[in-house]
């Protein structure tokens, strides 16, 4: 069985979000689908679009 990664939903990250969630942290939740210039996750290697 092959495992999907799934695209964090705030549109500003790049990360994946853990399976089962929507989101990859809880900053990217809180912000929601606010549009942001950069994305505030903290993940390193994150690169806002």
């Amino acid at each position: 069985m092959t495992e999907e990664v799934q695209k964090c939903k705030h549109p500003a990250c790049n990360c994946a979000a853990p399976e089962g969630e929507d989101y990859c942290s809880e900053a990217c939740e809180d912000a929601g689908d606010l549009t942001e210039l950069s994305c505030q996750c903290g993940h390193p290697g994150c690169t806002p679009l």
